[in-house]
Formats: structure tokens, sequence, C-alpha cells
């Protein structure tokens, strides 16, 4: 029964249909990844979010979060990382090709909504695809 039910979620990817998932292959991981994109990378400010943004060689983007503790504690900033990576999840088709994103929050992110998140990301977009 429960490989009837992984099969039925799958399934719908393989057809065709974007794949909408936040997987590891999307995150960065390595502190040499966050390093490079901090040298080389170009800066997007937004008003809820900072982007750092390199040009990777990977098919798909990859997105790290630098979450500072001067935001608030645990909870606050995991909700951050939370609506950041959703927002993420959402917009991630419509990169055209692999960019390594570091996102840092700005002040006052706690008071807005998770649609500032998403008009954050199509700034960068836009940002990006105008390069």
């Amino acid at each position: 029964m429960a490989a009837a039910l992984w099969q039925a979620v799958v399934r719908p990817v393989e057809n065709g249909l974007q794949d909408k998932r936040f997987r590891k292959h999307n995150r960065l991981l390595k502190s040499a990844d966050f390093q490079l994109v901090y040298q080389r990378g170009f800066k997007v400010v937004t008003h809820t979010l900072i982007f750092r943004v390199i040009p990777s060689e990977h098919q798909e983007p990859r997105i790290g979060l630098a979450i500072s503790r001067k935001v608030g504690k645990a909870v606050k900033r995991n909700l951050i990382k939370r609506r950041t990576r959703e927002a993420f999840r959402e917009k991630k088709a419509s990169f055209k090709k692999g960019f390594d994103i570091v996102v840092s929050p700005r002040r006052g992110i706690l008071d807005r909504d998770f649609q500032d998140y998403l008009k954050s990301f199509d700034i960068l977009l836009k940002k990006i695809n105008r390069s």
C-alpha cells in the first residue's frame, strides 16, 4: 500500500510536470560554496531579502540561507527559513540555468508576509534574466 502511494506521488513528476520539490541538490551545503558566492557573486537587494548570486555549472539553482542571530531567537529564524525555502521552491522553475544563491534577511522581515518573499524572488529573477 505504501509503495502504491509513493508511486502516485512520484508519477506526476515523471510525466513531465515541473518538479517543485526542495531536494538536497537544491541546497548549498559546503562552507566553500558559501565563500565562493560571497567573494565572486553579485548582490541583489530587495525590500525583504538580500541575495548574493553567482552563475554555476549545475543544471538547477541552489540556495543557501544565512540567517543571523540578530534577527531573533530560533523560532523566528526558522520561520524566515521556512518562508524563504518555500518561495524558492515555488520560483525555482523560473530560473533559466543554474545559479548559486545565498539569502540573508533585511531588518523588519518579521513584519512581512509570504507574498513579500515571492515578490523578492520575482525581483531577483528579473535582474538575473537581464544580465
